[in-house]
């Protein structure tokens, strides 16, 4: 090989990694932690659920987020609310509460109001807690 081809080649992988490297960086990591819920109590209350996914709702013509749809593999085992919270990049956080039952497995949670194009989100958090159901 010739020595200009060398150097010629040298920038050119040198880019190819810089841009492999970027194209990582720039894919979203979603993690999810379940937590048992009343260890410290006489009674300890299981959930059920162990995975979740998240599907965010979109307006229609800029980058808002207006919700967000929870899909949980299996209902959480208990009566009770959940908290769906939000943490933004300027320490913002965005909590919105409901009520889910025992066998649900879709939380829809609305009027999230969260623009992509000055923030971005580093966190987000789903809490369910509830009563132990009863069974017969």
């Amino acid at each position: 090989m010739r020595r200009n081809a060398k150097k010629r080649l040298i920038p050119l992988v040198f880019v190819l990694v810089l841009t492999l490297i970027g194209t990582a960086l720039a894919v979203p990591r979603i993690g999810i932690t379940v937590q048992k819920v009343g260890g410290g109590a006489n009674s300890t209350v299981a959930v059920d659920t162990t995975k979740a996914a998240v599907n965010w709702v979109f307006s229609s013509n800029e980058p808002v987020i207006t919700g967000a749809t929870i899909t949980l593999d299996k209902g959480p085992g208990v009566n009770g609310t959940w908290t769906f919270y939000v943490t933004l990049d300027n320490g913002n956080v965005i909590s919105q509460t409901g009520s889910i039952k025992a066998d649900q497995t879709t939380i829809t949670v609305s009027n999230l109001n969260i623009n992509l194009g000055s923030n971005y989100i580093t966190k987000v958090s789903l809490v369910i807690a509830g009563k132990q159901v009863s069974v017969s």
